[in-house]
């Protein structure tokens, strides 16, 4: 049975009250959740600082987000949030369907052979009466792979989320990233196995971020696809590492990667393009990136698996790669699958 924190609970609570620029994160494997006060700092001002939390919206028309870390506390929790039934949001029929004319659409244009993938999302909104210190409080204690965190700024708003994709990682000039691709229900996976059309997705995920790197890499190593585990979900992951150029930062390998075919497509210019051409919707954070950027390591991760609320609303951001062998009715299943990460925290 969960038990709540009650001091990290009241800290939620104290910081949204306050209405203060905050970040609580907890990292993959740790059962430590950090607590950091920010304060925004501009571009020309971020190479002041050694202590940073950066937020990056998908749109490359806006550079990122710098907040100066103003102080850090650390709370240990007394456990963790578990739901063991597979949950998934209601998404109304004008959603799907909406969805399926724009996957419907992107087949088209991929046809032409010039685009191999896009990538595109929905929203779903839900309303949420429930006390909001309570929901972030599970988010953070949710018991998943990935990295669990809120964030709040006057600038963005509120957001929180559990993504099992890095952007990059870092430590001295030792980076590490990922090529994450394809979605299955984990309890399907040996009757339902990846197939072509994922192998294929996750090959030109791999390959961008390959191409990207080139000029910035010293080395490069590449390994082999695994299927990984993300809460009830598993995906294909293929893990990249090398060593920096000693020129470039931790945030410049980061603006060479965002935006990733995983949350983009392939080939990146024509496939965001055709995303600020045909989506309409406003991405904000989703598909942007976010994490903790310090002097000698760094993490940044792809937000995925994300929400953001306000006045009572929340709303909850998915989205598919579509290819040529993509099917409008399995991508709108696919979209309705990815809602069980956060699903299950909602719905208790």
């Amino acid at each position: 049975m969960f038990k709540e924190t009650p001091l990290l609970l009241s800290r939620i609570e104290e910081v949204l009250q306050a209405g203060l620029d905050f970040a609580f994160y907890r990292s993959p494997k740790s059962d430590q959740v950090v607590l950091l006060q920010l304060s925004p700092v501009g571009e020309e001002e971020r190479s002041s600082f050694d202590d940073l939390w950066v937020a990056c919206p998908f749109s490359t028309e806006h550079s990122p987000y710098y907040y100066r870390v103003l102080s850090e506390e650390f709370f240990t929790l007394n456990s963790k949030f578990r739901e063991d039934q597979f949950k998934t949001l209601d998404i109304s029929h004008s959603t799907l369907n909406d969805y399926r004319l724009k996957v419907s659409n992107a087949i088209d244009e991929i046809g032409k052979g010039l685009l191999n993938k896009v990538v595109l999302h929905t929203q779903i909104e839900v309303t949420y009466s429930k006390q909001i210190h309570r929901l972030i409080h599970k988010v953070l204690a949710a018991d998943t792979e990935g990295f669990r965190y809120s964030f709040f700024s006057a600038e963005l708003g509120l957001w929180m989320g559990i993504t099992p994709e890095v952007l990059v990682h870092s430590k001295n000039r030792d980076f590490k990233t990922m090529a994450l691709a394809g979605t299955r229900k984990l309890e399907d996976l040996d009757v339902n196995p990846f197939k072509e059309k994922e192998r294929a997705e996750q090959a030109w995920v791999t390959k961008e971020i390959v191409e990207l790197l080139n000029k910035s890499a010293d080395s490069m190593y590449v390994g082999e696809v695994e299927t990984v585990k993300a809460g009830k979900l598993a995906h294909l992951r293929t893990i990249i590492k090398g060593e920096i150029k000693s020129s470039l930062t931790t945030a410049d390998i980061a603006s060479v990667l965002h935006p990733t075919a995983a949350v983009c497509g392939y080939p990146k210019s024509l496939a965001y393009r055709y995303i600020e051409e045909n989506e309409l919707l406003n991405r904000s954070l989703y598909s942007g990136y976010l994490g903790r950027v310090q002097k000698e390591s760094s993490a940044l991760y792809v937000n995925l698996r994300c929400m953001s609320y306000q006045n009572e609303m929340i709303k909850v951001y998915v989205g598919a790669g579509i290819t040529a062998d993509s099917d409008p009715e399995l991508e709108s299943e696919e979209i309705r699958i990815k809602t069980s990460t956060l699903a299950s925290i909602l719905m208790a």
